[in-house]
Protein backbone atom coordinates (compact mmCIF):
# COMPACT_ATOMS: atom_id res chain seq x y z
CA UNK A 1 0.00 0.00 0.00
CA UNK A 2 1.31 3.41 -0.96
CA UNK A 3 2.35 5.61 1.91
CA UNK A 4 0.83 9.09 1.48
CA UNK A 5 3.20 12.07 1.36
CA UNK A 6 3.57 14.03 4.54
CA UNK A 7 1.49 17.21 4.19
CA UNK A 8 3.22 20.59 4.15
CA UNK A 9 1.43 22.06 7.15
CA UNK A 10 1.38 25.82 7.45
CA UNK A 11 1.56 26.39 11.19
CA UNK A 12 4.76 28.33 11.84
CA UNK A 13 5.13 26.87 15.29
CA UNK A 14 4.89 23.23 14.25
CA UNK A 15 7.41 21.10 16.09
CA UNK A 16 9.28 19.90 13.00
CA UNK A 17 9.69 23.37 11.53
CA UNK A 18 11.96 26.34 12.07
CA UNK A 19 9.53 29.11 12.97
CA UNK A 20 11.59 31.98 11.54
CA UNK A 21 11.01 31.01 7.91
CA UNK A 22 8.26 28.40 8.46
CA UNK A 23 10.18 25.78 6.49
CA UNK A 24 10.46 22.06 7.05
CA UNK A 25 13.73 20.96 8.63
CA UNK A 26 14.50 18.80 5.62
CA UNK A 27 14.98 21.98 3.58
CA UNK A 28 17.81 22.94 5.93
CA UNK A 29 19.20 19.41 6.01
CA UNK A 30 19.36 19.18 2.22
CA UNK A 31 20.91 22.64 2.14
CA UNK A 32 23.53 21.69 4.73
CA UNK A 33 24.46 18.56 2.81
CA UNK A 34 24.66 20.65 -0.35
CA UNK A 35 27.06 23.03 1.41
CA UNK A 36 29.41 20.15 2.22
CA UNK A 37 29.16 18.82 -1.33
CA UNK A 38 29.74 22.23 -2.88
CA UNK A 39 32.83 22.96 -0.77
CA UNK A 40 34.56 20.14 -2.61
CA UNK A 41 32.86 19.68 -5.97
CA UNK A 42 32.45 23.30 -7.08
CA UNK A 43 36.19 23.69 -7.60
CA UNK A 44 36.31 20.61 -9.84
CA UNK A 45 33.62 22.10 -12.07
CA UNK A 46 35.34 25.49 -12.23
CA UNK A 47 38.88 24.18 -12.77
CA UNK A 48 38.13 21.25 -15.13
CA UNK A 49 38.49 23.44 -18.28
CA UNK A 50 41.87 24.56 -16.98
CA UNK A 51 42.87 20.91 -16.49
CA UNK A 52 42.30 20.35 -20.21
CA UNK A 53 44.01 23.62 -21.16
CA UNK A 54 47.04 23.43 -18.84
CA UNK A 55 47.57 19.68 -18.44
CA UNK A 56 46.58 18.46 -21.90
CA UNK A 57 47.10 21.69 -23.91
CA UNK A 58 43.81 21.35 -25.78
CA UNK A 59 42.28 24.13 -27.89
CA UNK A 60 39.34 26.14 -26.59
CA UNK A 61 37.01 24.57 -29.16
CA UNK A 62 38.08 21.05 -28.20
CA UNK A 63 37.49 21.80 -24.52
CA UNK A 64 34.02 23.12 -25.29
CA UNK A 65 33.24 20.01 -27.36
CA UNK A 66 34.40 17.72 -24.53
CA UNK A 67 32.18 19.49 -22.02
CA UNK A 68 29.24 19.26 -24.46
CA UNK A 69 29.87 15.53 -25.03
CA UNK A 70 28.86 14.77 -21.43
CA UNK A 71 25.46 16.44 -21.82
CA UNK A 72 23.53 13.41 -23.18
CA UNK A 73 24.60 11.38 -20.15
CA UNK A 74 23.44 13.94 -17.61
CA UNK A 75 20.27 14.73 -19.58
CA UNK A 76 19.15 11.09 -19.57
CA UNK A 77 20.13 10.81 -15.90
CA UNK A 78 17.92 13.78 -14.99
CA UNK A 79 14.93 12.28 -16.81
CA UNK A 80 15.48 8.86 -15.29
CA UNK A 81 16.21 10.19 -11.82
CA UNK A 82 13.04 12.27 -11.76
CA UNK A 83 10.85 9.35 -12.87
CA UNK A 84 12.49 6.88 -10.48
CA UNK A 85 12.04 9.22 -7.51
CA UNK A 86 8.33 9.50 -8.32
CA UNK A 87 7.92 5.73 -8.62
CA UNK A 88 10.19 4.35 -5.90
CA UNK A 89 10.55 7.24 -3.46
CA UNK A 90 12.83 10.24 -3.16
CA UNK A 91 15.22 9.32 -0.35
CA UNK A 92 17.27 6.56 -1.95
CA UNK A 93 18.03 8.73 -4.99
CA UNK A 94 18.75 11.77 -2.83
CA UNK A 95 21.28 9.84 -0.71
CA UNK A 96 23.16 6.98 -2.35
CA UNK A 97 24.54 8.63 -5.54
CA UNK A 98 26.78 10.78 -3.30
CA UNK A 99 28.81 7.71 -2.32
CA UNK A 100 29.16 6.65 -5.95
CA UNK A 101 30.34 10.15 -6.88
CA UNK A 102 32.91 10.01 -4.08
CA UNK A 103 34.39 6.83 -5.56
CA UNK A 104 34.52 8.33 -9.07
CA UNK A 105 36.19 11.53 -7.85
CA UNK A 106 38.77 9.46 -6.01
CA UNK A 107 39.58 7.69 -9.29
CA UNK A 108 39.91 11.06 -11.03
CA UNK A 109 42.46 12.11 -8.41
CA UNK A 110 44.52 9.00 -9.18
CA UNK A 111 44.15 8.98 -12.98
CA UNK A 112 43.77 12.67 -13.93
CA UNK A 113 46.99 12.61 -15.98
CA UNK A 114 46.35 9.25 -17.66
CA UNK A 115 44.65 10.55 -20.80
CA UNK A 116 41.60 12.50 -21.92
CA UNK A 117 39.42 9.41 -22.68
CA UNK A 118 39.79 8.08 -19.14
CA UNK A 119 39.16 11.49 -17.58
CA UNK A 120 36.06 12.01 -19.73
CA UNK A 121 34.73 8.54 -18.93
CA UNK A 122 35.04 9.14 -15.20
CA UNK A 123 33.54 12.61 -15.50
CA UNK A 124 30.59 11.10 -17.40
CA UNK A 125 30.00 8.71 -14.49
CA UNK A 126 30.11 11.63 -12.06
CA UNK A 127 27.53 13.46 -14.21
CA UNK A 128 25.33 10.35 -14.23
CA UNK A 129 25.21 10.12 -10.44
CA UNK A 130 24.66 13.87 -10.09
CA UNK A 131 21.77 13.64 -12.55
CA UNK A 132 20.10 10.88 -10.59
CA UNK A 133 20.11 12.82 -7.33
CA UNK A 134 19.23 16.41 -8.28
CA UNK A 135 15.56 15.92 -9.28
CA UNK A 136 14.94 13.86 -6.14
CA UNK A 137 16.40 16.50 -3.82
CA UNK A 138 14.53 19.35 -5.53
CA UNK A 139 11.28 17.38 -5.44
CA UNK A 140 11.74 16.74 -1.71
CA UNK A 141 11.88 20.47 -1.08
CA UNK A 142 8.72 20.93 -3.15
CA UNK A 143 7.01 18.09 -1.27
CA UNK A 144 7.36 19.74 2.13
CA UNK A 145 6.96 23.43 1.20
CA UNK A 146 3.83 25.55 0.77
CA UNK A 147 3.52 27.23 -2.66
CA UNK A 148 3.78 30.73 -1.17
CA UNK A 149 7.09 29.82 0.49
CA UNK A 150 8.66 27.91 -2.42
CA UNK A 151 10.96 30.75 -3.55
CA UNK A 152 12.20 31.15 0.02
CA UNK A 153 12.78 27.40 0.41
CA UNK A 154 14.87 27.16 -2.75
CA UNK A 155 16.64 30.39 -1.79
CA UNK A 156 17.60 28.83 1.55
CA UNK A 157 18.99 25.82 -0.28
CA UNK A 158 21.04 28.11 -2.52
CA UNK A 159 22.43 30.03 0.44
CA UNK A 160 23.80 26.80 1.88
CA UNK A 161 25.24 25.48 -1.39
CA UNK A 162 26.71 28.84 -2.34
CA UNK A 163 28.35 29.15 1.05
CA UNK A 164 30.24 26.11 -0.13
CA UNK A 165 30.82 27.70 -3.52
CA UNK A 166 32.21 30.79 -1.82
CA UNK A 167 34.80 28.60 -0.14
CA UNK A 168 35.52 26.07 -2.87
CA UNK A 169 37.18 28.07 -5.70
CA UNK A 170 39.43 29.93 -3.26
CA UNK A 171 40.46 26.67 -1.59
CA UNK A 172 40.76 25.09 -5.03
CA UNK A 173 43.04 27.85 -6.27
CA UNK A 174 45.24 27.44 -3.21
CA UNK A 175 45.35 23.64 -3.58
CA UNK A 176 46.12 23.96 -7.30
CA UNK A 177 48.97 26.38 -6.63
CA UNK A 178 50.46 24.37 -3.75
CA UNK A 179 49.72 20.69 -4.52
CA UNK A 180 48.57 20.60 -8.15
CA UNK A 181 45.21 20.32 -9.90
CA UNK A 182 44.61 16.59 -9.14
CA UNK A 183 44.33 17.38 -5.41
CA UNK A 184 41.02 19.14 -6.09
CA UNK A 185 39.40 15.80 -6.93
CA UNK A 186 40.65 14.11 -3.76
CA UNK A 187 39.14 16.96 -1.72
CA UNK A 188 35.85 16.63 -3.64
CA UNK A 189 35.75 12.87 -3.00
CA UNK A 190 36.03 13.41 0.75
CA UNK A 191 33.28 16.05 0.88
CA UNK A 192 30.96 13.91 -1.28
CA UNK A 193 31.34 10.99 1.13
CA UNK A 194 30.56 13.30 4.06
CA UNK A 195 27.47 14.61 2.26
CA UNK A 196 26.16 11.09 1.69
CA UNK A 197 26.76 10.15 5.31
CA UNK A 198 24.83 13.17 6.60
CA UNK A 199 21.84 12.38 4.41
CA UNK A 200 21.95 8.65 5.13
CA UNK A 201 21.79 9.25 8.88
CA UNK A 202 19.36 12.18 9.07
CA UNK A 203 17.15 12.50 5.98
CA UNK A 204 13.59 11.19 6.23
CA UNK A 205 11.42 10.31 3.23
CA UNK A 206 8.97 12.90 1.85
CA UNK A 207 7.22 10.73 -0.75
CA UNK A 208 7.54 6.94 -0.79
CA UNK A 209 6.63 6.55 -4.44
CA UNK A 210 3.62 5.72 -6.56
CA UNK A 211 4.42 2.17 -7.64
CA UNK A 212 0.84 1.62 -8.73
CA UNK A 213 0.78 4.70 -10.97
CA UNK A 214 -0.86 4.12 -14.36
CA UNK A 215 0.92 4.52 -17.67
CA UNK A 216 4.21 3.30 -19.07
CA UNK A 217 7.55 4.52 -17.70
CA UNK A 218 8.21 6.38 -20.94
CA UNK A 219 4.78 8.00 -20.79
CA UNK A 220 5.38 9.22 -17.24
CA UNK A 221 8.85 10.51 -18.10
CA UNK A 222 7.56 12.47 -21.11
CA UNK A 223 4.33 13.72 -19.49
CA UNK A 224 5.78 17.18 -18.65
CA UNK A 225 6.69 17.67 -22.33
CA UNK A 226 3.01 17.21 -23.25
CA UNK A 227 1.98 20.00 -20.87
CA UNK A 228 1.93 22.96 -23.28
CA UNK A 229 2.03 25.65 -20.64
CA UNK A 230 5.02 24.00 -19.03
CA UNK A 231 6.74 23.56 -22.41
CA UNK A 232 6.38 27.30 -23.02
CA UNK A 233 8.11 27.95 -19.72
CA UNK A 234 10.81 25.41 -20.59
CA UNK A 235 11.55 27.23 -23.85
CA UNK A 236 12.37 30.45 -22.00
CA UNK A 237 14.32 28.56 -19.34
CA UNK A 238 16.46 26.88 -22.03
CA UNK A 239 17.36 30.32 -23.42
CA UNK A 240 18.24 31.45 -19.91
CA UNK A 241 20.32 28.29 -19.39
CA UNK A 242 22.39 29.02 -22.50
CA UNK A 243 23.12 32.41 -20.99
CA UNK A 244 23.85 31.06 -17.50
CA UNK A 245 26.14 28.33 -18.82
CA UNK A 246 28.59 30.95 -20.07
CA UNK A 247 29.46 31.29 -16.38
CA UNK A 248 31.27 27.97 -16.57
CA UNK A 249 33.70 26.96 -19.33
CA UNK A 250 33.63 30.14 -21.51
CA UNK A 251 34.02 32.61 -18.64
CA UNK A 252 36.65 30.43 -16.94
CA UNK A 253 38.72 30.27 -20.14
CA UNK A 254 38.18 33.97 -20.82
CA UNK A 255 39.54 34.93 -17.40
CA UNK A 256 42.21 32.25 -17.08
CA UNK A 257 43.54 32.05 -20.65
CA UNK A 258 42.46 35.17 -22.58
CA UNK A 259 43.00 37.67 -19.77
CA UNK A 260 45.66 35.55 -17.95
CA UNK A 261 44.19 36.03 -14.47
CA UNK A 262 46.26 34.16 -11.86
CA UNK A 263 44.84 31.03 -10.19
CA UNK A 264 44.48 32.90 -6.90
CA UNK A 265 42.61 35.89 -8.38
CA UNK A 266 40.58 33.51 -10.54
CA UNK A 267 39.44 31.64 -7.45
CA UNK A 268 38.59 34.86 -5.61
CA UNK A 269 36.47 36.17 -8.51
CA UNK A 270 34.39 33.00 -8.50
CA UNK A 271 34.30 32.92 -4.71
CA UNK A 272 32.72 36.38 -4.68
CA UNK A 273 29.76 34.82 -6.44
CA UNK A 274 29.24 32.44 -3.53
CA UNK A 275 29.78 35.14 -0.91
CA UNK A 276 27.18 37.42 -2.47
CA UNK A 277 24.68 34.59 -2.79
CA UNK A 278 25.03 33.97 0.93
CA UNK A 279 24.55 37.68 1.72
CA UNK A 280 21.85 38.58 -0.81
CA UNK A 281 19.92 35.43 -1.73
CA UNK A 282 17.40 35.43 1.12
CA UNK A 283 16.60 39.17 0.97
CA UNK A 284 16.17 38.97 -2.81
CA UNK A 285 14.12 35.78 -2.52
CA UNK A 286 11.77 37.33 0.01
CA UNK A 287 11.43 40.43 -2.18
CA UNK A 288 10.44 38.26 -5.16
CA UNK A 289 7.99 36.32 -3.00
CA UNK A 290 6.47 39.49 -1.55
CA UNK A 291 5.52 40.90 -4.96
CA UNK A 292 4.85 37.52 -6.62
CA UNK A 293 5.38 38.78 -10.18
CA UNK A 294 7.59 35.79 -10.76
CA UNK A 295 7.96 36.00 -14.53
CA UNK A 296 8.65 39.75 -14.45
CA UNK A 297 11.40 39.06 -11.94
CA UNK A 298 12.75 36.34 -14.23
CA UNK A 299 12.99 38.92 -17.03
CA UNK A 300 14.85 41.37 -14.80
CA UNK A 301 17.31 38.74 -13.60
CA UNK A 302 17.98 37.59 -17.15
CA UNK A 303 18.88 41.11 -18.30
CA UNK A 304 21.18 41.45 -15.28
CA UNK A 305 23.07 38.37 -16.50
CA UNK A 306 23.53 39.85 -19.97
CA UNK A 307 24.72 43.17 -18.56
CA UNK A 308 27.30 41.41 -16.38
CA UNK A 309 28.84 39.64 -19.36
CA UNK A 310 29.26 42.96 -21.18
CA UNK A 311 30.99 44.34 -18.08
CA UNK A 312 33.40 41.37 -18.02
CA UNK A 313 34.49 42.21 -21.56
CA UNK A 314 35.00 45.89 -20.70
CA UNK A 315 36.92 45.11 -17.49
CA UNK A 316 40.71 44.80 -17.56
CA UNK A 317 41.54 44.89 -13.85
CA UNK A 318 40.81 42.66 -10.87
CA UNK A 319 38.43 45.10 -9.08
CA UNK A 320 36.35 45.49 -12.26
CA UNK A 321 36.12 41.72 -12.66
CA UNK A 322 34.77 41.62 -9.10
CA UNK A 323 32.18 44.28 -9.99
CA UNK A 324 31.11 42.29 -13.05
CA UNK A 325 30.70 39.15 -10.94
CA UNK A 326 28.60 41.11 -8.45
CA UNK A 327 26.15 42.20 -11.17
CA UNK A 328 25.96 38.64 -12.47
CA UNK A 329 25.27 37.31 -8.98
CA UNK A 330 22.31 39.65 -8.47
CA UNK A 331 20.76 38.23 -11.63
CA UNK A 332 21.51 34.69 -10.46
CA UNK A 333 19.94 35.37 -7.05
CA UNK A 334 16.75 36.46 -8.79
CA UNK A 335 16.35 33.69 -11.35
CA UNK A 336 17.74 30.55 -9.70
CA UNK A 337 15.27 30.00 -6.82
CA UNK A 338 12.42 31.54 -8.81
CA UNK A 339 12.74 29.13 -11.72
CA UNK A 340 12.71 26.15 -9.34
CA UNK A 341 9.66 27.58 -7.61
CA UNK A 342 7.91 27.87 -10.99
CA UNK A 343 8.64 24.22 -11.77
CA UNK A 344 7.27 23.15 -8.38
CA UNK A 345 4.11 25.20 -9.06
CA UNK A 346 3.48 23.38 -12.32
CA UNK A 347 3.73 19.87 -10.81
CA UNK A 348 1.64 17.74 -8.48
CA UNK A 349 3.31 15.57 -5.89
CA UNK A 350 3.08 12.32 -7.90
CA UNK A 351 4.84 13.87 -10.89
CA UNK A 352 7.04 16.45 -9.20
CA UNK A 353 10.16 14.38 -9.76
CA UNK A 354 9.32 14.02 -13.46
CA UNK A 355 8.77 17.78 -13.82
CA UNK A 356 12.06 18.58 -12.12
CA UNK A 357 13.72 15.90 -14.24
CA UNK A 358 12.30 17.51 -17.40
CA UNK A 359 13.44 20.95 -16.22
CA UNK A 360 16.95 19.72 -15.38
CA UNK A 361 17.22 17.72 -18.60
CA UNK A 362 16.00 20.51 -20.88
CA UNK A 363 18.17 23.21 -19.37
CA UNK A 364 21.11 20.84 -19.13
CA UNK A 365 20.76 20.11 -22.86
CA UNK A 366 21.66 23.74 -23.51
CA UNK A 367 25.20 22.77 -22.48
CA UNK A 368 25.57 21.16 -25.91
CA UNK A 369 25.30 24.65 -27.41
CA UNK A 370 26.58 27.01 -24.72
CA UNK A 371 30.20 25.87 -24.22
CA UNK A 372 30.76 25.15 -27.91
CA UNK A 373 29.50 28.58 -29.00
CA UNK A 374 31.36 30.33 -26.19
CA UNK A 375 34.68 28.60 -26.74
CA UNK A 376 34.40 28.87 -30.54
CA UNK A 377 33.90 32.64 -30.38
CA UNK A 378 36.69 33.04 -27.85
CA UNK A 379 39.18 31.26 -30.06
CA UNK A 380 38.47 32.23 -33.68
CA UNK A 381 39.30 35.95 -33.95
CA UNK A 382 40.83 38.75 -31.84
CA UNK A 383 37.37 40.25 -31.42
CA UNK A 384 35.87 36.96 -30.30
CA UNK A 385 35.26 37.97 -26.68
CA UNK A 386 33.25 41.00 -27.77
CA UNK A 387 31.20 38.84 -30.15
CA UNK A 388 30.55 36.36 -27.35
CA UNK A 389 29.62 38.75 -24.57
CA UNK A 390 27.75 41.17 -26.86
CA UNK A 391 25.81 38.23 -28.27
CA UNK A 392 24.94 37.06 -24.77
CA UNK A 393 23.59 40.51 -23.93
CA UNK A 394 21.30 40.39 -26.98
CA UNK A 395 20.18 36.89 -26.01
CA UNK A 396 19.39 38.17 -22.51
CA UNK A 397 17.08 40.83 -23.99
CA UNK A 398 15.27 38.23 -26.11
CA UNK A 399 14.81 35.79 -23.23
CA UNK A 400 13.66 38.59 -20.93
CA UNK A 401 11.00 39.51 -23.49
CA UNK A 402 9.91 35.85 -23.64
CA UNK A 403 9.37 35.78 -19.87
CA UNK A 404 7.23 38.91 -20.11
CA UNK A 405 5.13 37.26 -22.82
CA UNK A 406 4.69 34.17 -20.65
CA UNK A 407 3.59 36.47 -17.84
CA UNK A 408 0.45 37.21 -19.86
CA UNK A 409 -0.16 33.70 -21.16
CA UNK A 410 0.42 31.63 -18.03
CA UNK A 411 -0.68 34.01 -15.27
CA UNK A 412 -3.29 31.66 -13.77
CA UNK A 413 -0.98 28.64 -13.71
CA UNK A 414 1.83 30.64 -12.11
CA UNK A 415 -0.27 32.52 -9.57
CA UNK A 416 -2.25 29.52 -8.31
CA UNK A 417 0.33 26.77 -8.60
CA UNK A 418 -0.21 23.12 -7.72
CA UNK A 419 2.70 22.59 -5.32
CA UNK A 420 1.78 20.90 -2.06
CA UNK A 421 -1.49 19.50 -3.43
CA UNK A 422 -2.10 16.10 -4.98
CA UNK A 423 -2.47 16.36 -8.74
CA UNK A 424 -2.75 13.70 -11.38
CA UNK A 425 -2.89 15.46 -14.74
CA UNK A 426 -5.62 14.03 -16.96
CA UNK A 427 -4.49 12.95 -20.41
CA UNK A 428 -6.87 15.33 -22.19
CA UNK A 429 -5.36 18.28 -20.32
CA UNK A 430 -1.86 17.14 -21.19
CA UNK A 431 -2.76 16.91 -24.85
CA UNK A 432 -4.76 20.13 -25.10
CA UNK A 433 -2.54 22.31 -22.94
CA UNK A 434 -5.45 23.80 -21.01
CA UNK A 435 -4.63 25.55 -17.78
CA UNK A 436 -5.25 23.53 -14.66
Amino acid sequence: MQEPPEPARSAPGAGHRFAALRLDRRVYLLGSAGLVRSVGRAATFVFLPLVFADLYHLSFLTIGALVAAIVPVSTLAFLGGGYLSDRYGRRRFAVYPSFASAAVLLLLWVYLDQGVPLVMGLWALNSLFNGLTRPAQSAMIGDVTRPDLAVTAFAVQRVFTNTGFAISPAVGGLLADVAGLPTLFLFAAVTSAIEGTILLLLLRETFSGARSASGSPLGNITAPFRDRAFVGLLGALIGLAILMNQFGTPLALFLGSVRSVSFSEFGLIYSLNGVLVVLLQLPIGRLVERHREYLAWMAAGTVSYGTAFLLFDLAHAFPLYLLSMAVLTVGEDIVSPTEQSLVARFAGVERRGAYFGAFNAATNASRVVAPVVGTLLLGIVPGGPMLLWGGMFLLALLVGAAFLRLRRNARKRVSEGTSGRELVVPSDVLLSGREL
